[in-house]
């Protein structure tokens, strides 16, 4: 498929939003059932010793690419199936795989990077902070130390904007690489030139979802009586994000000879 890039208004955004509700909605048992059946698969594999966790950071760019080949199914009347999360390995050009396992290996060197560069700024604390934190021990003494040294905020920090930054510069790579035969840099450089030219719709789009994730946390705060209700509103929204990635890239690239 030859593609051509276009630029999209800032309300673009909103639409695309309002697409991943929308795509939900068609098969929403389908598309839960796809996310929550990732989760469980990524749950697993981090627990392989020495090789869980490359192939953990791996997976990444699959979880989209799934979503956006799901999307696109669902548009000819085909169901959302489990199956699409290994599909781009089952078919295809030989070559075509291959690039997509380099595509998916430099993400997980790229993430691995910053994660060595995050530890060196904090100096291992904020992990230190998350694992008391996942234990539940945050009314310790060292819990109240660590969330208040600036070395675990600025761990914090860097570790948001750099993943930010790393997720969008690989944001419509996978579909790149796999419909319009592009090789790994190609795809990053076609993926960039594309949120450059609609940028304010991808700045609309992303803090629609900002502001989605962030409802729903003040409402987990201030009614905790839902409790465990919360997670599957958990569930829905994140599989709602990933399934309003399709929008974003038929938008951001027209076909001129559609296969």
């Amino acid at each position: 498929m030859r593609l051509s890039l276009t630029s999209q208004p800032a309300s673009a955004g909103l639409r695309w939003f309002k697409a991943g509700f929308q795509e939900l909605l068609r098969q929403p048992l389908a598309y839960a059932g796809l996310f929550a059946t990732f989760m469980l698969a990524v749950l697993l594999i981090s627990v392989v010793p020495l090789v869980g966790g490359p192939l953990l950071m791996m997976s990444m760019p699959l979880l989209s690419l799934a979503f956006v080949m799901a999307a696109a199914g669902t548009r000819r009347g085909v169901p959302v199936r489990v199956a699409v999360l290994v599909a781009p390995w089952r078919s295809g050009p030989a070559l075509q795989r291959r690039r997509l396992f380099q595509l998916c290996l430099s993400y997980a060197v790229a993430l691995t990077l910053l994660l060595w560069l995050a530890g060196l700024i904090d100096g291992g604390q904020f992990d230190r902070w998350l694992e008391l934190t996942a234990k539940g021990d945050t009314g310790s003494a060292e819990w109240e130390n660590l969330a208040n040294d600036p070395a675990v905020r600025d761990g914090l920090l860097f570790r948001v904007v750099s993943g930010s930054l790393l997720s969008m510069l690989y944001w419509h790579a996978p579909p790149l690489v796999l419909w319009a035969d592009q090789g790994v840099a190609q795809a990053l450089f076609s993926n960039v030139l594309a949120l450059w030219r609609s940028l304010g719709a991808f700045v609309v789009y992303n803090l629609c979802w900002m502001a989605a994730g962030l409802g729903l946390m003040l409402v987990q705060l201030a009614v905790p009586a839902l409790g465990i209700l919360t997670l599957p509103a958990w569930l829905l929204l994140s599989t709602a994000f990933y399934a309003s990635l399709y929008a974003s890239f038929v938008d951001s690239f027209a076909a001129v000879s559609p296969d």
